[in-house]
């Protein structure tokens, strides 16, 4: 069994900056629960902090649009870590990050 690619994946329920993963692994997706309630940035990072390179910056839009929930695919690889970053202006927002 290879834990890279083979299944489960694990998750990580996010409403504010989090660590997600240490070391390497493999962000399967991102999952938009609950739009905000005041628009902003979702940074993703191939890190242990909100710093270093950036995967993906995802932005979420106000309850009152059809955004959520939303599923958007990554299945790209990270060396040092994975870290969620929410801007300073988003607030309300409920991800979930599926990873390994």
């Amino acid at each position: 069994m290879n834990s890279a690619i083979d299944f489960p994946f694990l998750y990580k329920h996010c409403v504010a900056d989090a660590q997600v993963c240490a070391g390497p692994g493999v962000l399967h997706t991102l999952t938009i629960n609950k739009a905000a309630t005041t628009a902003g940035v979702i940074t993703l990072y191939d890190s242990l902090t909100e710093a270093g390179t950036v995967i993906a910056a995802i932005t979420v839009a106000l309850k009152t649009e059809a955004q959520a929930p939303a599923t958007l695919t990554y299945d790209v690889g990270f060396t040092t870590g994975l870290y969620a970053g929410f801007d300073g202006t988003i607030a309300g927002a409920d991800i979930t990050i599926s990873y390994k």
